[in-house]
């Protein structure tokens, strides 16, 4: 029953497309991160959603002005594709 659990919890966290991000200077979906789970490695690249940290509460998904935050699996992420 761990197991499902766990699993339950990596198939809900989002994922940020690349493709879509503006790698904004001040990131509004980093500042809603309670779990400071997105990092960003160099300035002007795309941020990533650490799975360790993040839980997926999805805080950061509607407040990412580009959209570029979405959830495999979800319609939001059908668009992209």
């Amino acid at each position: 029953m761990v197991i499902e659990t766990i699993k339950a919890q990596t198939t809900t966290i989002p994922q940020i497309v690349d493709d879509l991000c503006l790698a904004c200077r001040k990131c509004q979906a980093r500042d809603v991160c309670r779990t400071k789970a997105i990092l960003q490695i160099d300035r002007g690249e795309p941020p990533f959603i650490d799975p360790s940290r993040c839980y997926g509460c999805r805080a950061c998904i509607p407040v990412c002005p580009a959209g570029a935050i979405v959830v495999e699996g979800a319609n939001t992420a059908e668009t992209v594709g």
